[in-house]
């Protein structure tokens, strides 16, 4: 008798059981139960065959036939798409067994170990439709290939973002878009607000450049703060946020790129962003970066350009991965490049890169994945201001010697100079303390490092876990311009019946000589009479200015006692330009985390679960002034003037006042500028602050499968928002030393008004004792819980979020969702309010209202989706820093609301089997529902306004966006179109921004399965669409306060620098930010 032992593999069972007894000559099965210990993901079964009569080798066949039809065997493939070429990161599962792969550079993928038996095979890719094949394994190896037809909408891609539960946009009750790697190289994006226009119901102004986007989801603009771009959406890689909260210039965006590294972006509107984002109710886009392969693949891609003024750029992005041990895989890649800016600056306008890089690992029977990432950033850009317009907002400024180009022109300037480090000023180290250097040259520096990871993991049951973490570093070095106002060339100090006086290079530290506080010393019985008499002396000396080329010493024009010297030939026409020099250093250290746990029970999945985020955010802000020509290549302007030779009696007379006031008079030359023209020495900002927010938030979530069509889900989300941080107060250095500022010397005034630290740090959220001299704060604290809810700021609030998924058909699908968002107010509230008082006033938490009804149809030669929406905005802040005349002052705060309703519509027509049109339309009425404007502050200017029913500022009622594409061989050429109807340039609605429409081409083509190449010429027609308006620019206007005939007081008289029909009558700019100008670039793609 002869006997045989087979031992057959097999996946997924507990025991393993098993014998065949062969008696005679036939065979007769029975079977003994034995249990062994489990080996790696492999499950035994034993059989026993006993022979009788039969040769032994008779058993080998049968342990070989045996054998070879129970042991698992590896599937192995390609994914392609319908013109034969690679889908790199495509995914392929075997159903059942969540035994899966995915797909290399070459579209070939592998997976070992899959079990004898019938299974099915898909392979999906965003923007693909999925494709399912029947296999039958255990005969020896298979090959199994894919060819994937287009899905543009990407009905039946798995969506993680937004969602409690990966499932496809058709079976989603939200908005949702797909772009992959392909599609977002076809856009041929020049910034991540760029790319983000191509989602439909999002407004993007990246006017600004590479960085500084403002992004708009359905009409959910600021009402008051427009520094923050990104204020109601979450802007997010991996799955969580960029940076846990936000303070003025360290955006979000700043520390975002998009590369060959990117597998997908994922867009969510509103809807499900309530309860599934941190304080970000409007929407959430999420990066998602491949990972590594079942084999080695990589691609490199290289893109060369150029600009409409000459201006070149270059960059190189690089991928590469492929399998670790056990399962592991890896990714790394990133990007490097140079590029001269699409608008003329005097340097190089961005440079710089990333590099990204992550494991990634499957674990053993489809149990889940971990992804353990990082990443790091080292950025210069440069954010391109509003420049100097005709008042049609349709050219550039010509009034000056050098006109400004609507299209190329900036009002950046090559300027440095060095400058004392304000918060270390003392009065016993005036002249001799620390500088600091403004170089214009270092643009903004943004630097970060960042890791974490991603685990997903079935525990059995019907219980799941999912784990996300990432801790972050952010440095950034902003050395930028901010602000426009236009300078008369013979200051003008007396107020005209339509116009404020226009003190001109005056307005900054000349003017501290004919003001009150310069002679706050005088004993108060001569106090008006030395006033006087000093300023009636230096007003024909002050109306005397020469003004001089910073660079070359050119004198470019002379005035003298208000009027043109004739022997000067004025090179400098009517008017300057004055900006600030931004110098804002700011650090941050984020922590987030987040923690799900599901469980499935009969046709419901719930989800429990919290996210957790702290972060400390520090700014040193420092602003100072420079003058410089209003032209399209601004030289800075260095300015003196005369001193009064003749010393008033009153001063002359009295020794003490002759020591202080004396002086000023002789035979020299005040210095309004120094050397380089910076007319003011950190005199326009000072804020230095030390921020902490801490998010924490517990949510549960049901999807109930009602039955085969019927998904209902319901979301709640409870948050609790701790703010906590000091602030540094300020004086000014002619409070602290008098008329010799900073360096002691009368005759330079730039360093007069300079903003430094007076030894006051506010807590947030803490009274203090006023001083009876000053009647300002001073540094002993006497309540340190003004609000009596602990330390800094606390803000709690309950989201919510239901919605229905009904699908009518196979490929079409119904749904709707309603949702309540709450939003606590950014950091920079405290950064940009409170300036020398106490933190003491609580923001406002903001709510958003949102309701969606939409439709989702996947066709093979249309694909639709369809959203009308509602959305409303409630208890937003508005409070402007207006400046009228001589004075300036905060509004009173006002609690506002806007509402919008809007219609979304995607598509993706394909008549033919070449030619197809991608389209996407949003058509919105946003409106102030509340909107309130007040101000009791400045008693001499009091009012108070309604906008209540006036259209949301920005935001175009109707967005079109058209890509028409046609397949040629091996080539694709498209035409992109893009138009944006009439908006509104303010909240007052008297500027209106005229409509304008984009155009764009391309081509690309797969020369070889490795070798690809694209062509983009992007604003072909350099249409200059006007995004941002900024107002008038003359001293004493603003951008609100502006209207056709003026704007009226209470008592019906017109204020001043208001009037439209004025204002242009004058032959003044007007500032504005025009769309970005054409850009040609090619790349050639490598793939390995």
């Amino acid at each position: 008798m002869w006997f045989t032992i087979l031992i057959v593999r097999k996946l997924r069972g507990s025991e393993w059981s098993g014998v065949g007894i062969a008696v005679g000559g036939g065979l007769i099965f029975g079977q003994i139960a034995v249990s062994l210990p489990p080996y790696s993901r492999i499950e035994y079964g034993i059989m026993f065959f006993f022979f009788t009569g039969i040769r032994p080798w008779v058993g080998a066949i049968f342990l070989l036939l045996a054998t070879l039809a129970g042991q698992a065997q590896p599937v192995s493939g390609t994914v392609r798409d319908n013109r034969g070429q690679p889908l790199p990161a495509a995914a392929v599962l075997v159903q059942g067994l969540q035994k899966g792969a995915i797909t290399d550079a070459s579209g070939h993928y592998s997976i070992q170990n899959v079990p004898a038996g019938t299974f099915t095979i898909q392979a999906s890719f965003v923007g693909y439709s999925m494709q399912r094949r029947q296999i039958n394994v255990g005969g020896g190896p298979l090959t199994i290939d894919f060819t994937l037809a287009d899905d543009a909408l990407s009905m039946d891609a798995l969506v993680v973002t937004g969602t409690f539960d990966p499932r496809t946009k058709l079976e989603s009750s939200v908005a949702i878009t797909t772009l992959n790697s392909r599609a977002i190289e076809q856009r041929a994006p020049r910034s991540t607000g760029d790319l983000l226009q191509s989602v439909p119901g999002v407004w993007a102004d990246n006017s600004s450049g590479e960085v500084g986007a403002k992004v708009v989801a359905r009409g959910l603009a600021p009402v008051g703060n427009d520094q923050v771009g990104y204020q109601y959406v979450s802007l997010q890689e991996e799955g969580l946020p960029v940076m846990g909260a936000q303070v003025g210039f360290i955006l979000v965006d700043m520390f975002q790129r998009a590369d060959l590294t990117t597998a997908r972006l994922e867009a969510i509107r509103g809807g499900s962003a309530s309860i599934t984002a941190a304080n970000s109710p409007g929407g959430i886009f999420n990066f998602i970066s491949k990972t590594g392969g079942s084999t080695f693949s990589g691609s490199v891609r290289t893109t060369g350009g150029f600009y409409g003024n000459n201006k070149g750029l270059g960059r190189v992005d690089a991928e590469f991965g492929g399998p670790l041990a056990k399962g592991w895989g890896y990714h790394v890649g990133g990007f490097y490049r140079v590029d001269g800016g699409a608008r003329t600056t005097p340097f190089m306008a961005n440079e710089g890169g990333q590099v990204r890089a992550n494991v990634s690992k499957l674990f053993a029977g489809g149990r889940g994945s971990l992804k353990i990432y990082g990443k790091y950033l080292d950025d210069r850009n440069t954010f391109f201001k509003d420049i100097p317009l005709t008042n049609t907002l349709t050219a550039g400024y010509a009034g000056g010697v050098d006109p400004v180009n609507i299209n190329y022109s900036t009002t950046f300037l090559d300027v440095s100079t060095q400058i004392p480090l304000a918060d270390q000023v003392r009065a016993d180290n005036l002249g001799t303390g620390p500088l600091r250097t403004f170089n214009a040259r270092d643009a903004i520096r943004n630097k970060s490092v960042s890791g974490g990871f991603d685990l997903s993991y079935d525990l059995g049951k019907g219980w799941g876990l999912g784990v996300r973490a990432k801790v972050s570093s952010f440095d950034q070095a902003y050395i930028q311009f901010q602000g426009s106002t236009v300078l008369p060339t013979i200051p003008i100090l007396t107020p005209s019946a339509t116009l404020p006086a226009q003190l001109g290079y005056l307005q900054y530290g000349g003017a501290t000589l004919l003001g009150a506080a310069a002679y706050s010393g005088v004993p108060a019985a001569q106090r008006a009479d030395v006033t006087a008499a000093v300023t009636s002396a230096l007003i024909p000396s002050l109306l005397s200015p020469t003004y001089y080329d910073a660079q070359t010493g050119e004198v470019l024009a002379r005035v003298k006692n208000g009027q043109l010297d004739p022997t000067v030939p004025n090179k400098l026409g009517n008017y300057l330009f004055s900006t600030a020099p931004l110098s804002f250093y700011n650090t941050a250290q984020d922590f987030i985390w987040s923690l799900n746990l599901t469980k499935e029970i009969g046709a419901h999945q719930l989800t429990f679960g919290s996210y957790q985020s702290r972060t400390a955010i520090d700014t040193r802000w420092y602003a100072d002034g420079v003058i410089t020509t209003l032209s399209a290549h601004p030289r800075a302007v260095r300015i003196d003037f005369p001193q009064p030779a003749t010393v008033p009696a009153i001063v002359a007379n009295d020794p003490a006042l002759n020591a202080t006031y004396g002086p000023l008079f002789g035979t020299g030359r005040f210095n309004a500028t120094d050397a380089n023209g910076f007319s003011l020495h950190s005199g326009l900002a000072y804020t230095f602050t030390h921020n902490v927010s801490h998010l924490g938030a517990y949510y549960v979530n049901d999807i109930w499968k009602a039955n085969n069509r019927l998904t209902l889900d319901l979301g709640l989300r409870y948050e609790r928002v701790r703010q906590t941080g000091t602030k540094q107060g300020w004086q000014s250095a002619l409070a602290l030393v008098g008329l010799g500022g900073l360096d002691r010397n009368p005759l330079t005034t730039y360093n007069t008004g300079s903003r430094v630290y007076n030894g006051v740090l506010f807590d947030y959220d803490a009274a203090y004792t006023v001083s009876s001299a000053t009647g300002k704060p001073v540094a002993t604290q006497t309540n340190p819980d003004v609000n009596g809810d602990g330390p800094g700021f606390l803000y709690d609030y309950l989201s919510w979020s239901a919605g229905a998924n009904y699908k009518l058909a196979d490929n079409t699908a119904g749904y709707l969702r309603v949702s309540r968002g709450n939003k606590a107010p950014e950091l920079d509230y405290y950064a940009n309010n409170f300036v020398n008082i106490p933190l003491d006033k609580k923001g406002a938490i903001e709510t958003v209202t949102q309701a969606e009804l939409g439709l989702k149809r996947n066709g093979r030669r249309a694909s639709l989706s369809a959203t009308a929406f509602y959305s409303y905005l409630d208890n937003a802040l508005l409070q402007l820093f207006v400046i009228s005349g001589a004075s300036s002052f905060f509004t009173d705060p006002t609690f506002n609301a806007s509402r919008t309703l809007g219609l979304e519509l995607e598509t993706v027509l394909n008549p033919t089997n070449r030619f197809s049109i991608r389209a996407h339309a949003t058509l919105q009425d946003a409106k102030y529902a509340r909107l309130t404007y007040v101000n009791t502050i400045d008693v001499t200017n009091i009012f108070t306004e309604s906008f209540a029913g006036n259209r949301v500022k920005d935001v175009a009622p109707l967005i079109v966006d058209l890509t028409p594409t046609y397949r040629v061989g091996k080539f694709s050429p498209y035409v992109n179109y893009r138009w944006f109807s009439e908006r509104q340039g303010n909240r007052r609605n008297s500027i209106q921004l005229p409509a304008y429409g984009i155009l764009s081409a391309g081509i690309s083509g797969d020369l070889t399965t490795r070798l690809s190449v694209s062509a983009q010429a992007t604003n072909l027609l350099n249409s200059a669409g006007i995004l941002f308006f900024n107002g008038y620019g003359l001293q004493g206007t603003t951008v609100e306060d502006v209207a056709v005939g003026g704007v009226k007081r209470p008592d019906g008289t017109v204020l001043r620098g208001t009037d439209i029909n004025v204002l242009n009558a004058l032959g003044s700019p007007v500032f504005a930010r025009p769309v970005l100008p054409s850009q040609y670039t090619a790349s050639v793609t490598y793939r390995f």
